[in-house]
């Protein structure tokens, strides 16, 4: 049988077994989970098991009970997602469904992170402190997000504030082990120290968080000059002020900042010498904003401004010189307003619109040589709109348009269609058909059309290119899903993306000649087209009241349309699994979590393969008196790790990893 005819067998095979639940499984307490309110595909509230646009939820009890320290590991047993490291820097970003982090939209609040490096969010630059929860939303099917959405949205919400006076600490200190800086397996090689305090009093409320993060990073080659964990500090701070004189109006004040300072060592050659340098790479975001919401006889209507300032400056310095050499600096600024509007109709109406108007500039410089003048800038003015119907009491059918208006590309419209149809509704079991359509678009930012990506430490160059056009982009979801009490569900969902115009790097041969030293020259150039297909399937299964197991796989196919071959870093199988056991008396949570990813082709011609790979975590936390939880736990048991010899193996950067912490909440 044919590879390509395996997600219609799954769906055959699964759909039985869906049905055949056991009905013990499915008693009569409700699951926290399926209970979770999502916002992110509609911008509605809806319960996670009845949104047509499917979503995945990481809550806030899971962050806890894993000890997701950012986003990035908060997000690492979601099916079908794959956090990949940012070649030569020393953070993760996010792909979906076979499309990488450029195509990937990451928003706080509903409101976009700029990339923090090339095109790409680093997302371990957000701690996870202040996360109430993570609402994950794959391919182009929803009609709210414009440009950069087109493979998904990740969309992290910030905790509520309760009445009362509370406060969160945590401090926590881990070991790479064998990889330590210095070799000791004892040593203590990260630290972190994060802190929460809330209030809600009358009419006034309010919120502040610090999350600090000190690493001496790590070294799995020791016989040589480089490191491959980067030693530095990190450090993430917010602040939230709100006023709510009444039931029908909220306004609040919002502030954000975050620091790194990171530096690891690296080698180059000339002439057949080594010369020794240190990257340092040292960058501030400072995000800014302002809202208020407003209910009223014409419905929901609510205002936001949003001011983001990036900078970035690295230096590669060589040690055996007096002076930091080799400095290039970056800075991009964002500006967003939007006014968002709701209206009941009437019961079976939602209505939904939404106009925002957006501006980016970006400066670049070399040393003294300006890269990218102040003022390169471009602008866009985005509305949409959404109507929530419901057809009768199992159809739900949810179509959209998103119309753009950008500075140098001109108007494009985006429409989206989605639809859930309940198939049955009993009291213990809910089955359920789901589905979306959604075109989506793209324009090249500013970094893509004008920065300079200098990895010559790493041999390489990339280019920006101000000649791109716009990705242009067909996706296509249909799922199943059958959903039950105490936490019992299986969720299969089939996707379909289908790319043109996509924008890939290309090797200059020209350019690589002009530079005579060596290093390979890249640009971003709009020579692709791609698709991406495949099967999801998520479940979960209280095995008893103190266990319960839970998992994906997915199987997915890619294929570059130009050459027919298989589209580079896009796995054919992965498979999450885990186990959590609670024991009642002493509130004791234990938790074993697995990761299997087939091998990958990393080139464009199929010619170079990275290896097939498996990971193992188990994590445990014990509740003390006052408010005191004692956690620690082993990542990567295994201790999987790539070979940093072999160019070709990208298998997991850090091996086994050591920690342990402490909790306290008032």
């Amino acid at each position: 049988m044919s590879h390509k005819s395996h997600p219609f067998l799954l769906v055959t095979l699964t759909a039985p077994l869906v049905v055949a639940l056991p009905q013990q499984a499915l008693g009569d307490t409700a699951a926290t989970a399926l209970d979770t309110v999502v916002v992110t595909g509609t911008r509605s509230e809806k319960l996670l098991m009845e949104t047509p646009v499917r979503t995945e939820v990481v809550t806030r009890e899971e962050i806890e009970r894993k000890h997701a320290r950012d986003v990035k590991e908060a997000l690492e047993d979601v099916p079908g997602l794959m956090l990949k490291r940012i070649h030569g820097k020393s953070g993760y970003e996010v792909w979906l469904q076979g499309l990488d982090s450029n195509r990937v939209k990451v928003l706080i609040d509903g409101e976009p992170v700029a990339a923090s490096t090339g095109s790409s969010v680093d997302v371990t630059q957000i701690g996870s402190l202040n996360i109430e929860r993570i609402e994950v939303v794959k391919g182009a099917t929803s009609a709210l997000y414009g440009s950069a959405a087109m493979g998904g949205v990740i969309n992290i919400i910030t905790r509520d504030i309760e009445p009362g006076l509370h406060y969160e600490a945590l401090a926590e200190a881990a070991s790479f082990g064998k990889d330590n800086i210095g070799g000791e397996t004892a040593d203590i090689g990260t630290r972190r120290a994060s802190a929460r305090l809330s209030g809600r009093d009358g009419v006034w409320y309010g919120a502040l968080s610090m999350d600090y993060r000190d690493s001496d990073g790590f070294d799995a080659t020791p016989e040589d000059w480089n490191t491959q964990g980067a030693e530095g500090e990190r450090g993430d701070w917010s602040a939230r002020l709100g006023w709510e004189p009444d039931q029908n109006q909220s306004y609040e004040l919002l502030g954000g900042y975050y620091r790194e300072d990171l530096n690891h060592r690296i080698s180059t050659n000339a002439a057949g010498k080594e010369i020794r340098k240190i990257k340092e790479e040292e960058a501030e975001r400072t995000r800014l904003g302002a809202s208020a919401a407003w209910r009223t006889a014409v419905g929901d209507i609510q205002a936001r401004l949003l001011q983001e300032q990036f900078d970035d400056v690295t230096y590669q310095d060589a040690i055996a010189t007096a002076v930091k050499e080799d400095r290039r600096s970056a800075s991009m600024e964002s500006r967003r307003a939007t006014l968002d509007w709701s209206y009941a109709l009437n019961d079976d109406h939602l209505l939904s619109a939404g106009l925002e108007g957006f501006e980016e500039t970006l400066e670049q410089r070399h040393d003294d040589t300006i890269e990218v003048p102040a003022g390169t800038d471009r602008h866009s003015i985005e509305m949409y709109l959404q109507d929530d119907y419901f057809v009768n009491d199992r159809l739900e059918i949810i179509p959209g348009v998103r119309l753009q208006r950008d500075s140098d590309f001109g108007s494009y419209a985006a429409p989206k269609i989605n639809a859930r149809y309940e198939l049955m509704r009993a009291d213990s079991l809910t089955l359920f058909l789901r589905g979306g359509v959604g075109r989506g678009y793209r324009v090249p930012n500013l970094k893509e059309r004008y920065y300079v990506f200098d990895h010559s430490h790493l041999g390489y160059m990339v280019l920006g290119n101000p000649d791109l056009q716009p990705e242009k982009s067909a996706s296509y979801q249909l799922g199943f899903g059958v959903y039950g009490d105490q936490g019992a569900y299986v969720d299969l969902n089939l996707f379909y993306n289908d790319i043109t115009d996509l924008i890939e790097t290309a090797f200059d041969p020209e350019a690589t000649a002009d530079r005579g030293d060596g290093v390979s020259v890249h640009r971003y150039t709009n020579i692709a087209e791609a698709r991406t297909q495949g099967v999801e399937i998520s479940a979960a299964y209280p095995l008893s009241s103190q266990w319960k197991i839970h998992g994906g796989y997915t199987w997915m196919e890619s294929e570059d349309k130009r050459t027919g071959l298989e589209l580079p870093k896009r796995p054919r199988h992965q498979v999450k699994l885990g186990a959590d056991y609670s024991f009642a008396d002493w509130g004791t949570q234990l938790s074993l979590d697995g990761v299997y990813q087939s091998r990958e082709f990393i080139d464009v011609a199929g010619s170079m393969e990275s290896p097939s790979w498996s990971t193992l975590d188990f994590k445990v936390n014990q509740p003390l008196p006052w408010g005191v939880t004692l956690f620690g736990g082993v990542d990567n048991l295994t201790d999987t790790q790539r070979d940093f010899k072999d160019s070709s193996d990208f298998r997991p950067d850090e091996g086994r990893f050591f920690y342990l912490g402490v909790r306290i909440k008032g």
